[in-house]
């Protein structure tokens, strides 16, 4: 199983696009923007500021690592049956799954360290009470897990690094989009859009969680209710693939 976990680890890392987007990217975009927020945010407000850009860029990794990187990378070895090929070497599909799982959430602890120690030294941002470090932990963690299962199910279904990537590239781009991670705040966004916003998870870190950062206590209700729902689909979706992969096995 070790052998297993360094051989995923290796393949995530060699991912140049998820490295570039999932720990290079961010670090640029947090290191710019804090550099031209410094002349236009007054001095009262830069350490919020500097909070929302921190928590903002920190989820980006999770996005090009666990879930554009990992759907690219499964969706090849399908295609490639690379998958079917271990099975035949004595490695089940659930110990490789395991392996893939262990492999990407250790890739982005290393992400996620290697943002912070590099952007934090110098954004200065609030100092942060423990509910808010918790919060910001958990929902990182869960979202990820999240990520990881709705990568693995889209891959089985397309079946093709091609599909896959446009699929999940989409809906990258539309999550920064519509999360307010692009520019645009969900309060600024068409009440129609803002409908399909509140199914995301991410709406609610970016908008809530610099609100709660410097607090001990705040109304999780909205955050939660994002997360079962986009736990459901993502469920749902999971579901679906198992079922199409049992039906075309048998």
């Amino acid at each position: 199983m070790a052998q297993m976990i360094r051989y995923e680890i290796k393949n995530a890392m060699g991912n140049v696009f998820a490295i570039f987007f999932g720990i290079i990217f961010p670090i640029i975009m947090t290191l710019v923007f804090s550099s031209l927020l410094k002349s236009q945010v007054p001095a009262d407000q830069f350490g919020k500021a500097m909070t929302q850009l921190f928590i903002t860029n920190l989820l980006m990794s999770p996005l090009a690592l666990l879930f554009i990187g990992f759907a690219a990378l499964f969706s090849q070895e399908i295609e490639k049956d690379i998958t079917t090929r271990m099975v035949l070497f004595g490695f089940s599909e659930q110990k490789q799954l395991k392996a893939k799982f262990v492999a990407q959430a250790l890739s982005l602890v290393v992400a996620v360290t290697v943002y912070s120690l590099t952007v934090l030294p110098i954004l200065k941002i609030d100092t942060p009470s423990l509910f808010g470090v918790l919060v910001l932990m958990g929902a990182v963690i869960v979202l990820s897990f999240l990520y990881f299962v709705l990568a693995y199910s889209i891959a089985v279904l397309a079946r093709k690094f091609s599909v896959t990537y446009g699929i999940t590239m989409t809906f990258y781009f539309v999550t920064m989009a519509l999360s307010g991670m692009m520019g645009i705040q969900y309060d600024q966004l068409p009440s129609g859009i803002q409908v399909i916003a509140r199914l995301l998870p991410t709406t609610y870190i970016v908008k809530d969680v610099p609100k709660l950062w410097t607090v001990s206590s705040y109304n999780l209700m909205p955050m939660l209710q994002s997360f079962l729902t986009f736990a459901a689909i993502t469920g749902l979706i999971y579901m679906f693939a198992m079922h199409k992969k049992a039906r075309r096995i048998g």
